[in-house]
């Protein structure tokens, strides 16, 4: 991956930290100085996070205040981890007729770093409950007043869910509360990811079955207008001091009441008789309706009760027509035919759908001094507005022909006119990602977007989360550099939705300094025979014929090693490579639907054109299927480019693939294996550090991780517990002896991850 392309971004979150560790904290309960979000608030991050909170020290355990939520049908939920660059942050429209699909996020709370990192898993199925979240879209989560009690190890804080659905949460009819409520439940964990000990929760409302069996939830006992927030809950944890860090995902489960709108009517079709009628019925809301039982009410005429399941889409259509026979209604396609109902087109009839308890749910009077155009329906120029009178400005009259073309009107489709779009929902900014100079200015975009997607025109008020690193211009957003620092510059839209970009400010070194690129040791199997060692300045590897890629590619990473010279994007083959060894050409991947995934990546080795041209030679390069490419793995270069640049951190590096048993090869040509999954080792240590300055597990820090290379997982954060591995298991799973230079004592304690 190299710079602009997709990526994640971090949320920071106020360390609590241990008094034992941190000398002269004075005890005292844990508090938060006003409300936060949970998760991508109102001062998100980077594509969807929030902005780095300010920190203060804290004593005793464990920092959570991560609970993620997870977006409705179609809606993307920006997940959140260590740096971002581009990826699909606002709402997108529902398409008619598209069903739900669940989006959740899975965040982890690390104590010792002050981070959380969240992602998106992959959609859970058989879910029943109308299941709603979507930070900033749908639902927001706010804590207050966070403490734990060393006495009695409870972890608590104070939540309020905000509605941002257009609809009432919490009641099937809009008024009556219903029994359930509106119930936040836990979908995964809490479960402790750093020390040990488990982490429950202590005071449940209850346990259901949402997505499984036995999860505990919370319930708000109200119902909840659009943009109301709930009574605070306390939520209180079973955290043992033992536990440093633990993560967990909560979704929200509710009962929400229909809000469906009459939205197209054809009162006069040129067909004869009354066979052509229909009228339209949009859901503007985000949760499908059944319309059987329902009623279709009409002046002059007996109405008739819907037989038969007639499903409207959340954000769909289905039109209910006079006759469903084709070869005489026009050519119309009927969802359901009622036949009893007949639209007179006086300026005294009206049409109205009731609930199947008798309440009017919604209606269209005629009114006006004209009826309904002969040929060509009445629509409704945006389903949110008042549609009380079919002859008055908020309808149309069609012009778009349908069926055999002998009438105007859009049946089952978007009427096509200008929609008023609701208020902010979410906001977008742009560049996604740029590294700059000091001194150098950039400029800042945004784009506005409601609960729909639609696109809304609002003034912007623009921020810095640190002045003394990068300034904007409030009114422009035109951002100039000043210090080396990862800056969030904050675009906040005029009802307080907000949204966030990184702006990298770096000054590259004088030079590049490459240490042992195998410093801790050559990895070896015993097996000499397909390893083909080659050595670069700029990284180490062994090579595999058989495979055509690399065993594994070992490097050193500190900061002298990025600048500012472009991806070259040159992929070559290795003339390095001996004679009658195959070189994979960057044609052998051209077609086979897998990207040339790099080990060591573009971006590392920017400070001269010839580095950056190393990173491109096909030895360096392994199939990975795009989601992996430019998902977790690009998540996890990007973490590690933030710990060179401004971590103060030297770290040293080996990556490589694993096969089955009978790997496939690019276009079944038999020249490139294609690996199951993709490994990474990262030792850790300060800036100038090398072998010789370690004298204990404790001088190191490492990750080890093996991610599958498989479709599905671009949102995944790159430390997804399922990811997350040991030294010891990487060398079980590849054959290999890594970090062997190692004193034997470190050596076994860091690999097995102790």
């Amino acid at each position: 991956m190299s710079r602009g392309e997709p990526g994640l971004p971090t949320i920071r979150i106020r360390p609590i930290r241990r008094r034992a560790r941190f000398p002269g904290v004075t005890k005292r309960s844990l508090r938060e100085r006003g409300a936060r979000p949970i998760l991508g608030g109102s001062r998100a991050s980077h594509a969807g996070g929030i902005a780095p909170l300010s920190r203060s020290p804290m004593t005793t355990v464990q920092s959570l205040r991560r609970a993620a939520m997870l977006p409705a049908a179609a809606l993307f939920l920006a997940a959140c981890s260590d740096r971002t660059a581009t990826i699909p942050e606002a709402p997108s429209p529902l398409a008619p007729g598209a069903p739900p699909s669940e989006l959740a996020a899975l965040c982890r709370a690390d104590v010792r770093a002050g981070t959380v990192e969240c992602g998106a898993p992959a959609p859970a199925g058989g879910v029943s409950r109308t299941v709603f979240g979507g930070q900033n879209a749908n639902v927001k989560l706010v804590s207050t007043n966070v403490a734990w009690n060393a006495a009695t190890e409870i972890f608590s804080f104070d939540v309020t869910v905000q509605n941002l659905l257009p609809q009432a949460m919490g009641t099937a009819d809009g008024t009556t509360p219903h029994a359930s409520g509106i119930q936040v439940f836990f979908s995964q964990g809490p479960a402790t990811t750093a020390g040990t000990g488990t982490v429950t929760v202590a005071n449940a409302d209850g346990l259901g079955t949402f997505t499984a069996g036995s999860q505990p939830y919370f319930q708000y006992d109200q119902v909840l207008a659009p943009q109301q927030v709930s009574e605070p809950r306390s939520w209180q944890l079973n955290v043992p001091a033992t536990v440093t860090s633990f993560s967990f995902l909560v979704l929200v489960s509710t009962q929400l009441p229909p809000l469906l709108v009459i939205n197209e009517v054809m009162g006069n079709p040129t067909t004869t008789g009354d066979v052509g009628e229909y009228f339209e019925v949009y859901n503007r809301g985000l949760n499908a309706v059944d319309l059987q039982g329902w009623r279709i009410a009409s002046a002059n005429d007996a109405g008739h009760t819907i037989a038969s399941s007639v499903v409207v889409p959340a954000r769909g259509y289905v039109v209910l027509a006079n006759s469903a026979n084709t070869a005489t209604n026009g050519g119309l396609a009927v969802d359901y035919a009622y036949s009893s109902v007949v639209l007179n087109n006086s300026n005294t009839d009206w049409i109205a759908l009731r609930t199947p308890g008798g309440a009017s749910h919604d209606s269209v009077h005629y009114g006006g001094a004209a009826n309904v155009p002969n040929g060509s329906s009445r629509a409704l120029a945006d389903p949110a507005q008042d549609n009380t009178i079919l002859m008055g400005p908020a309808w149309f009259t069609s012009n778009t022909p349908y069926g055999t073309g002998s009438n105007n009107g859009t049946p089952g489709a978007d009427n096509g006119a200008v929609v008023v779009p609701g208020p902010v929902s979410f906001v977008s900014v742009s560049p996604s990602f740029v590294q700059v100079r000091p001194g150098s200015t950039v400029q800042f975009s945004a784009q506005a977007r409601d609960s729909a997607g639609n696109a809304v025109t609002t003034a912007y008020t623009w921020s810095t989360s640190d002045a003394s690193k990068a300034t904007v211009n409030p009114s422009t957003g035109l951002v100039t550099a000043v210090a080396d620092a990862e800056v969030q510059i904050i675009a906040t839209a005029a009802n307080g939705v907000s949204n966030s970009r990184t702006l990298q400010v770096f000054t590259e070194d004088p030079s590049t300094v490459y240490r042992n690129h195998l410093e801790l040791g050559t990895p070896t199997d015993g097996n000499a025979g397909d390893e083909i060692l080659l050595n670069k300045p700029q990284f180490s590897l062994s090579y595999s014929q058989a495979r055509g890629g690399p065993n594994w590619v070992s490097w050193n990473l500190n900061r002298s090693q990025f600048g500012y010279k472009p991806r070259c994007d040159c992929f070559s083959p290795d003339g390095s490579l001996p004679a009658g060894v195959y070189q994979v050409v960057t044609g052998d991947y051209t077609g086979s639907g897998w990207t040339r995934g790099h080990m060591v990546r573009s971006e590392e080795r920017t400070q001269t054109d010839p580095d950056n041209a190393s990173t491109f030679l096909m030895t360096n390069i392994l199939p990975q299927h795009a989601d992996l490419n430019s998902g977790p793995w690009g998540q996890l270069e990007f973490h590690l480019e933030s710990l060179a640049k401004y971590q103060g951190k030297e770290m040293y590096v080996i990556a490589g693939g694993i096969y089955s048993g009978s790997p496939a090869t690019l276009k079944n040509e038999g020249k490139v294996q294609i690996p199951t999954s993709t490994w990474k080792i990262v030792v850790i240590v300060d800036a100038g550090e090398g072998l010789a300055s370690i004298s204990s597990a404790a001088d190191l820090q490492i990750i080890a991780v093996n991610m599958p290379n498989v479709a599905g997982i671009a949102g995944q954060p790159w430390n997804n517990p399922a990811y997350l591995t040991t030294v010891d298991a990487l060398e079980a799973a590849t054959g290999y002896d890594f970090l062997s230079a190692l004193p034997d004592a470190i050596e076994a304690a860091v690999e097995a991850g102790s």
